[in-house]
């Protein structure tokens, strides 16, 4: 009967909690959900397939012993990515509704990289090559689309970028053009090629990542009150 009665207790508190805590934000709820379902139903279905080794390499980490440098600069881009973004969501909707450019324009600018980290993590061009087989060909109709799209949010976004130190977005996206036209030209050593095409897309981040550190500061610190 003690046992019943602190279930019970500890149920009504966790639901409770959940009212405070969770029902305010119910992306949260959502999230939750989708990820235990997600989870769930890939250990269902390494059980049955006997897929463990699978669902396992989902997870792993790549390491070796003799280079545990080994990914490095890759971990370091995509830092950068995650920055950025963040960046400029929690600009986007810090920002009131009645500055609704600025507003556009840091969620035009999150959308657009979170596109182009996708890619960039999940090689989901490389998928896309795989799948078709042309690695040039398919590659450079990929980049167009990219490069077309960054133009288009230029010239969007021109007055806004105009009124901002834009010379860092600039180099970003010269920098971005020169890695994507590195990665669809042979090259017999793998040091420069590597050098090339990542190096260069590295420094892109970095500028990327401080032009939109300074710009979101910039915007917000007008609203604040001192």
């Amino acid at each position: 009967m003690k046992l019943g009665n602190f279930i019970v207790r500890s149920l009504r508190s966790l639901v409770s909690l959940g009212k405070k805590h969770l029902f305010p934000i119910p992306v949260l709820i959502w999230l939750n959900g989708l990820a235990i379902v997600a989870l769930g139903s890939l250990s269902i279905y390494a059980k049955i397939q006997n897929k463990g080794e699978g669902i396992s390499n989902l997870f792993s980490d790549t390491f070796q012993i003799r280079t545990f440098y080994f990914g490095w600069f890759t971990a370091i881009s995509e830092i950068l990515w995650c920055i950025a973004i963040a960046i400029c969501l929690f600009t986007t909707f810090l920002l009131p509704q009645v500055n609704h450019r600025a507003k556009s324009f840091f969620l035009a600018s999150s959308l657009l990289m979170t596109l182009l980290y996708f890619d960039d993590r999940f090689r989901l061009t490389l998928i896309i090559v795989v799948f078709f087989g042309a690695y040039t060909k398919v590659k450079a109709i990929v980049y167009s689309i990219y490069g077309s799209l960054l133009i288009l949010y230029g010239w969007k976004f021109r007055q806004r970028i105009s009124k901002t130190p834009y010379l860092p977005l600039l180099v970003s996206f010269f920098l971005f053009a020169f890695s994507s036209f590195i990665d669809i030209t042979p090259m017999t050593s793998r040091g420069a090629h590597a050098m090339l095409e990542d190096g260069t897309k590295l420094i892109g981040l970095i500028n990327l990542t401080l032009y939109f550190w300074y710009t979101c500061y910039t915007e917000v610190k007008q609203y604040l009150n001192y």
